[in-house]
C-alpha cells in the first residue's frame, strides 16, 4: 500500500483590514515582514517534517489573512520547500485573495511561484450586503478580479456568504446567478457564523448581536438562502460535493478533501493548525495566534506550538463520522457499530440520509442539519 499523502497549510495572518465577523488569526500591523515570515515558515516546516517522513506532500494551501499581500518571491520559497517534501509539479497549490489585491499581474507572479488555484473572497455581489459585512470592495471590483485572475490561472474559486445583514433569499439567489455567469470553477457558500461555541474568539458581530445591537436573519431564513444558492449552482452544473462547497466536475478542492477524508496535514505559520496520526491515536497542534510569540518560538529554535491535543481512537472515530458525512462521498458504514443501526434507519426514514453500497450519505435536507445528524451517530 502506498504511503498516505498529507497536505501543507500555511497561514499568512496579515490583512488590510479586519472584517467584523472574522475569527481567524489576523493582524493589520504594518509593515509586513514578508521575507522574514517566509524564512520562519520554512524553518517551521523543516522542524515538523520528520513527523511526516516517507509520505508525500500532496497539496499546499496558503490561507489567511490575505496571502495575496505576500510577495511572490516569498510564496515561491514556501512552495519550493513543499517540493522538497514530495509535492508534484502539477499538484494543487491554492492561494486565498481579496478582490482588491488580485489582478492579472499578481496572478502571473503567483503562477510563476507555483500557484495553480486561486480562492477569491467575494462574499457577495450585493452592495448593501457587502457594506454591512464591512467589506471594502464593490461588485465590479470582484468581477474584475475574477476575470483577470481566471485569464491567467484558470482554476478560480469564489467564497460567498449568506445569512448576513441585509441579505435575503433574493440576494442569495442573485449572488449565485452572478457567480455562475463568471469564469469560476468552484464556489464555497458559507452561512455567516456567530455561534460563540464555534468561533475561535469573540468577534464584533457576535458581541453586538448578543447585546441586541445588531440583528441577523433567523435560522429558517438562512437555510432558505442557502437552498436558493444551491438550486442555482446545481442547475449551472456545480455539484455539491461537501456541505458548503460546489464544483464543476474535476475542480473539487483536493486540499480540503484531504481534511474531509481524515488525512493528515502539516500546519505552519501563526495560528495554523496541524494534525498527524499514529496508529489509533493522533496529535493535533495549534500555533501561537499572534505573530510576535510565533516568531519568537521559531527564532529560539523550537516549535511555535501554543496548544497540543492528543486524540484517542474514539475521538478519531467520531471526527471521521463528522467529516465524512459533510461530503457527497459519505461515510463507510463499517465505521459504525451495530448500536448505530437504529439511528441510521431513522435518518433514512426521515429523508435525511440514504444507505447504499456500504456507505451512508446525507441528502440535501440532511446536509442542512449536518451537525445534529452526525452527533446522533457518535460513539460513547
Amino acid at each position: 500500500m502506498p504511503p498516505r499523502p498529507f497536505g501543507l497549510y500555511v497561514h499568512f495572518p496579515w490583512c488590510s483590514f479586519r472584517c467584523p465577523y472574522c475569527d481567524f488569526a489576523v493582524t493589520t500591523s504594518r509593515p509586513i515582514p514578508g521575507a522574514r515570515y517566509a524564512a520562519a515558515v520554512v524553518e517551521e516546516i523543516r522542524r515538523r517534517a520528520p513527523a511526516f517522513a516517507g509520505r508525500p506532500c500532496a497539496t499546499v494551501f496558503l490561507g489567511g489573512g490575505t496571502p495575496s499581500l505576500w510577495e511572490p518571491s516569498a510564496i515561491a520559497r514556501v512552495v519550493e520547500e513543499a517540493r522538497a517534501l514530495g509535492l508534484h509539479r502539477a499538484a494543487e497549490v491554492t492561494i486565498e485573495a481579496n478582490p482588491e489585491s488580485a489582478d492579472a499581474a499578481r496572478a502571473a507572479a503567483w503562477r510563476d511561484a507555483g500557484v495553480t488555484r486561486v480562492s477569491i473572497g467575494v462574499q457577495s455581489f450585493d452592495p448593501a450586503v457587502l457594506h454591512k459585512l464591512g467589506r471594502r470592495h464593490g461588485p465590479a471590483d470582484a468581477e474584475r478580479a475574477i476575470r483577470e485572475v481566471a485569464g491567467v490561472i484558470g482554476n478560480v474559486s469564489v467564497d460567498l456568504i449568506h445569512g448576513g445583514r441585509r441579505s435575503s433569499v433574493d440576494s442569495a439567489q442573485a449572488d449565485a446567478e452572478r457567480v455562475v455567469s463568471l469564469p469560476v470553477t468552484h464556489v464555497s457558500s458559507y452561512a455567516l457564523t456567530l455561534d460563540a461555541e464555534v468561533l475561535a474568539e469573540d468577534v464584533p458581530f457576535a458581541r453586538l448581536a448578543r447585546q441586541g445591537k445588531l440583528s441577523f436573519p433567523g435560522d429558517d431564513e438562512v437555510v432558505a438562502q442557502g437552498r436558493a444558492m444551491a438550486g442555482v449552482l446545481g442547475a449551472a452544473g456545480f455539484r455539491r460535493y461537501e456541505v458548503s462547497n460546489y464544483a464543476r466536475p474535476g475542480f473539487e478542492s483536493r486540499h480540503n478533501l484531504l481534511y474531509w477524508r481524515s488525512e493528515d496535514y502539516l500546519g505552519a505559520g501563526a495560528g495554523a493548525v496541524g494534525c498527524v496520526r499514529s496508529g489509533e491515536s493522533a496529535v493535533r497542534w495549534t500555533n501561537h495566534r499572534e505573530v510576535g510569540p510565533w516568531l519568537t518560538a521559531v527564532d529560539a529554535g523550537g516549535l511555535p506550538t501554543a496548544e497540543e491535543e492528543r486524540l484517542g481512537a474514539g475521538e478519531l472515530r467520531n471526527e471521521r463520522i463528522m467529516l465524512s458525512l459533510r461530503t457527497a462521498e459519505g461515510l463507510e458504514a463499517a465505521w459504525l457499530g451495530p448500536e448505530q443501526a437504529g439511528e441510521v434507519e431513522g435518518l433514512v426514514r426521515a429523508g435525511l440520509a440514504v444507505s447504499q453500497g456500504g456507505r451512508i450519505r446525507l441528502t440535501a435536507a440532511g446536509m442542512d442539519v449536518h451537525s445534529a445528524v452526525a452527533e446522533r451517530l457518535f460513539g460513547g
